[in-house]
């Protein structure tokens, strides 16, 4: 209770500065909700890391790597993915809460879960929000959609789309 408290009061302090500036770096570890989306729903968990670099006060390189464990289905083991991405973000300062895009191109392998074991090349889209919470830390809440239509090796499944809402505790440097 004590950090929900917490959170909201440093909600309501203002900061000034911005998420990742011109030539500054930032790494993050998040974790929220992954949704494999195929024949049906189905709802799991993913961790990730991210690394930014920034190239202006609004552009930055992003490097992820994702790791989505989904609920075992009718007779299946539990479903794994894990992926690497590569891509950019676009940020709009707007004083402590920063809006911002992401795209990115990724590499995932996908197994278990009542899914063939395959290696996919796809792509992902989301659309966040920084929250400052000091010079050099903020929250990242991020909403993505992973879609993975080509096949680089493995069976022959249909193309897998993965849901993500992710909160991210990010540092600076």
């Amino acid at each position: 209770m004590r950090f929900w408290i917490a959170l909201a009061i440093a909600c309501l302090v203002p900061a000034t500065t911005v998420a990742v500036g011109e030539k500054e770096a930032s790494l993050s570890v998040g974790a929220g909700l992954a949704v494999a989306v195929q024949v049906d729903a189905r709802p799991g968990v993913q961790g990730e890391f991210r690394l930014l670099r920034g190239l202006s006060d609004a552009w930055a390189l992003r490097l992820g790597l994702q790791a989505a464990v989904l609920p075992a289905s009718q007779g299946h083991k539990t479903g794994t993915l894990l992926s690497q991405a590569a891509g950019v973000t676009w940020a709009f300062d707007v004083v402590n809460w920063v809006p911002f895009l992401d795209l990115g191109v990724v590499v995932a392998d996908v197994r278990g879960g009542g899914y063939q074991a395959s290696q996919r090349l796809g792509s992902q889209a989301g659309l966040g929000v920084d929250y400052l919470v000091s010079r050099h830390t903020f929250l990242s809440f991020l909403g993505r959609v992973d879609y993975f239509p080509l096949r680089l090796a493995g069976a022959h499944e249909p193309q897998a789309t993965l849901l993500t809402f992710v909160l991210h505790l990010a540092r600076t440097f």
